[in-house]
């Protein structure tokens, strides 16, 4: 038996070898993005005058960041925002996960940056992903295709029917994407230095309820 082998890990992917690799097809529309558009945050929300400030404050800062800095100052804070706290389910960040592939001949791997999933200590069963933070002036790899790498992983990995999503993070734009069986979409950007910021977290609200009701069942 042919010994099996680790390949190239999450952050070497491209969206086009992810979907050649797993025989994903890409839509270009998706009625979950459609209905965003319907999303939005109330002009009274208590949470305006923090996002606010978080909208000035990237529209100040985010041209110098770095990776690490995007993270712990802007990231961190606005996902914490929305609260992602349930009986059945946690955030974890920085967890590996594997996946094999090629009849089981090859493993990719990698770090995911922000995950939510059951478990207490380890991660099982993803079904939502924040993954890859790329800051304002780097662009030397695929975010899209990193992220969409981690999201077959957790598919192959999960053994049911749900869908996946995801966000990756492009500078000051916000993409979302959805995964289910061998189809993808991504959104159209969010961009967080505009009022954008409301919508982006008027649809992360969204995702609450919706994992609160995924988690419930599974």
């Amino acid at each position: 038996m042919a010994k099996t082998k680790a390949n190239k890990p999450f952050k070497d992917w491209t969206y086009e070898e992810v979907g050649d690799t797993f025989g994903l097809k890409r839509l270009f529309q998706h009625p979950l993005f459609d209905s965003f558009e319907k999303m939005k945050l109330p002009t009274n929300h208590p949470k305006r005058p923090a996002l606010e400030d978080m909208r000035q404050f990237a529209f100040e800062s985010i041209d110098s960041w770095n990776e690490d800095e995007y993270k712990f100052m802007f990231i961190g804070t606005f996902i914490g925002l929305v609260n992602f706290r349930n009986p059945n389910y946690k955030s974890f960040t920085q967890r590996p996960m594997s996946v094999k592939y090629d009849n089981d001949q090859k493993i990719t791997e990698g770090l995911i940056d922000f995950m939510l999933a059951k478990g207490i200590q380890t991660p099982k069963k993803p079904h939502f992903f924040l993954h890859e933070y790329k800051p304002e002036k780097r662009r030397d790899n695929d975010p899209l295709g990193q992220l969409l790498i981690a999201m077959v992983a957790a598919q192959k990995l999960n053994l049911d029917d749900k869908p996946i999503y995801g966000i990756y993070v492009n500078g000051r734009n916000w993409f979302f994407v959805a995964l289910e069986a061998n189809q993808y979409a991504v959104s159209n950007p969010y961009v967080i230095t505009t009022d954008d910021i409301f919508d982006l977290y008027a649809v992360l609200l969204y995702f609450k309820q919706l994992m609160d009701e995924l988690y419930s069942q599974i």
